[in-house]
């Protein structure tokens, strides 16, 4: 070829992120939401409660959490159909980050305002600190699903198991709480399982996890048919049924985690319709959603003797007030969590460059004659 050929060559075609920026958009969608709802339910009065657009938006607000459970669920098992792991180099790799999970939830509700009573044993301060919330529920359902996927290598066998946990659990769910409500389990069961203090407790909530896993691997085999469209028609159909059925959703916990399956769904396949543009804003925001999670609370509930917005001001903001406070508890939060996850990300890199070195130096040196 010659010099006048080459330089006349169309340029080589940019190499496709392994990322998923479809999953990066809802997981920064479902974290927004979720700072966004729970600084708005710190400070909104009761009165602006009940108007009509708020009534509407604390309806679909149930929505938040379970859609939080279900993009983690679902980032967990792309990572892994993506990269092939299973046996122990699935827990491996998970486990550390299911102490870590659980680490930062219990940290999150350490009880510094009532120490003297909690090492004392008083029940009701370590019920408070015990509790399962969202990163608790996370871990736990991580745990599982990285036991299944480890036992289990074929991505149609992986989605049989998640199905069947996926249903399963809101099944069992009213038979373990009537077990659990007359008495008899160690408190910490109880919490985990489906203790009332617990605000996510295993049993339905990791349901969730397993249809964003269910999720994940289904999509793992989409090629020709966008996402978007597997995640809102289904969705959409959920919905349908459960319009037809004209029962409340809340009647049982199989039918409230069907209905809610249906709404994440619609608002995940949404979320994956904006535009690429936003990547560049969303997708880091994404990536650090349990970054940002973990910043905001103490912002918004307070932590330890640490008071926050629901201590210093209460329910006493109207309608816009609270919307700004909202903002800006996002806003801040943000400023916080992503260059805290930059720096995280740098240092992880430079130990797996630094162990992989030493690695390879091992495997090179020359064995020492004796």
């Amino acid at each position: 070829m010659s010099p006048q050929q080459a330089s006349a060559a169309p340029p080589p075609a940019p190499v496709p992120s392994p990322r998923n920026t479809g999953l990066d958009r809802a997981r920064a969608v479902a974290v927004i939401a979720m700072v966004m709802g729970h600084t708005l339910d710190a400070v909104l009065t009761d009165e602006a409660r009940d108007g009509t657009g708020m009534l509407a938006y604390w309806s679909m607000r149930a929505v938040t959490a379970p859609l939080f459970l279900f993009v983690a669920g679902w980032a967990f098992a792309t990572t892994v159909q993506r990269t092939g792991a299973w046996g122990p180099g699935v827990l491996r790799r998970y486990v550390p980050r299911v102490g870590l999970l659980l680490g930062w939830g219990y940290l999150l509700r350490w009880p510094g305002w009532g120490l003297p009573a909690l090492f004392a044993g008083d029940v009701e301060v370590w019920r408070h600190f015990l509790a399962f919330d969202a990163l608790h529920g996370v871990a736990g359902a991580l745990l599982m699903g990285a036991s299944v996927l480890a036992l289990l290598k074929a991505r149609v066998a992986r989605m049989g198991a998640l199905a069947l946990l996926a249903v399963l659990f809101p099944l069992v769910s009213p038979g373990l709480r009537a077990s659990v409500e007359a008495g008899g389990w160690p408190l910490v069961l109880e919490l985990v399982l489906v203790g009332r203090a617990s605000n996510f407790p295993l049993f339905p909530w990791a349901a969730y996890f397993f249809v964003g896993g269910l999720t994940g691997l289904g999509l793992a085999g989409v090629k020709r048919v966008p996402h978007w469209l597997c995640l809102m028609g289904p969705g959409t159909g959920l919905l349908a049924v459960m319009a037809l059925w004209g029962g409340d959703p809340r009647s049982s916990d199989l039918a409230l985690v069907v209905w809610r399956v249906g709404l994440l769904a619609v608002v995940a396949g949404l979320a994956m319709l904006l535009p690429s543009r936003l990547d560049g804003l969303l997708g880091p925001v994404g990536r650090a959603s349990l970054w940002v999670y973990v910043v905001h609370l103490p912002l918004a509930y307070g932590w330890s003797t640490f008071a926050g917005l629901a201590g210093r001001l209460g329910r006493s903001q109207e309608v816009l007030p609270a919307l700004g406070l909202a903002l800006s508890v996002l806003a801040l939060s943000l400023l916080i969590a992503l260059p805290a996850k930059k720096r995280y990300s740098r240092w992880r890199a430079r130990e797996r460059g630094a162990g992989a070195s030493a690695s390879a130096a091992l495997v090179s040196e020359p064995p020492v004659s004796g």
